[in-house]
């Protein structure tokens, strides 16, 4: 194989394992109704969304689930449903505390010098879902 052809191979591998990563780029979420963040702690709520790219279209994944930072207490997280055409939901108890924020999380995992780790990808939302807390 010439050094040409093996630098053009090698450019081509780079850029098809790159093309998953960017396909994330410009993702955001996007709610659907009120959202009451501010609920008493017990509450059940339910937030339903939609994932869209940086053009508006439908983004679609498996993995997906309801990242709550919570105002007393580390991050939980929160089993999603697929609704089928980029859309989602999940329930959330409000914790003790309320919650501080909430964004999209998709589970991920990434592989160097043969460890693989966690590696999930944060979608905000946008208008973002944040209050201060009490």
């Amino acid at each position: 194989m010439t050094l040409a052809r093996t630098i053009a191979v090698a450019l081509c591998a780079g850029l098809a394992l790159a093309l998953p990563a960017s396909a994330k780029e410009g993702v955001r979420a996007k709610a659907e109704g009120t959202v009451r963040l501010g609920a008493a702690p017990g509450t059940t709520i339910r937030l339903t969304w939609r994932l869209v790219d940086a053009r508006g279209r439908a983004f679609g994944a498996s993995g997906i689930y309801l990242r709550v930072t919570r105002c007393a207490g580390g991050p939980q997280r929160m089993g999603a449903r697929s609704l089928g055409g980029g859309r989602f939901s999940a329930r959330v108890v409000v914790p003790k505390g309320a919650i501080r924020m909430l964004r999209v999380g998709l589970e991920g995992w990434s592989t160097a010098g043969g460890e693989t780790r966690r590696a999930d990808v944060f979608f905000a939302f946008d208008p973002p879902l944040v209050r201060r807390c009490p």
